[in-house]
């Protein structure tokens, strides 16, 4: 068992690694292709200057290019914040880089987590309060209480555009767990409603 290791090599490598000091590199087939670049070298080897391009320029065209150093470093917090609303893949297309350099891009100005989710969160606040305020336009004291809460999560969402990296307020939070806990009940009812 001392030479389990050992019994991967054929027998005539282990004849070599027993009595020389360094490993003799067996004798591989060379290739008529490099592997690290397209099939364009054959193409021209094999046919002609037109059938060439035929072949290689849609291959070409295809592949994506990285984004040049000067791209990246000019890709400010204002462009981010423009695509704050958008998944981080979908903004990543948007600001022609790949998903690693814009995140890399965000560590740089503190943002630590992508906030679409929270401005998602935010914007789904608003929709149920404006749909409120649709069902309460009796009321006069109800629509200025809505109206103000729309107010309040509107400048929330404003200043997560501004500084991405701060949490949501406690007010907000705490609506946010009024308003799901009011649908979960609304769903329950509704269930059981069906159900009897």
């Amino acid at each position: 068992m001392k030479n389990a290791h050992l019994s991967y090599f054929p027998k005539g490598e282990l004849c070599q690694l027993k009595n020389s000091k360094f490993h003799q590199p067996r004798n591989l087939p060379l290739l008529d292709q490099d592997l690290n670049f397209l099939p364009c070298s054959v193409a021209v080897s094999k046919g002609s200057e037109s059938e060439m391009k035929e072949f290689c320029e849609p291959v070409i065209a295809a592949k994506k290019r990285r984004a040049t150093s000067e791209h990246i470093a000019g890709i400010t917090l204002s462009d981010l914040a423009k695509n704050f609303g958008v998944p981080i893949t979908e903004a990543s297309r948007n600001l022609n880089v790949g998903l690693t350099v814009l995140k890399r891009k965000c560590r740089e100005f503190g943002i630590h987590r992508w906030p679409h989710r929270k401005i998602k969160s935010i914007d789904g606040l608003i929709r149920d309060l404006q749909e409120e305020a649709k069902h309460r336009e009796d009321d006069h004291k109800a629509l200025m209480a809505v109206t103000k809460r729309q107010m309040m999560l509107q400048n929330e969402r404003e200043s997560i555009e501004r500084t991405p990296f701060r949490e949501l307020e406690i007010e907000t939070k705490r609506f946010r767990q009024d308003v799901f806990r009011r649908k979960h009940k609304a769903r329950a009812l509704e269930s059981q409603s069906s159900s009897v």
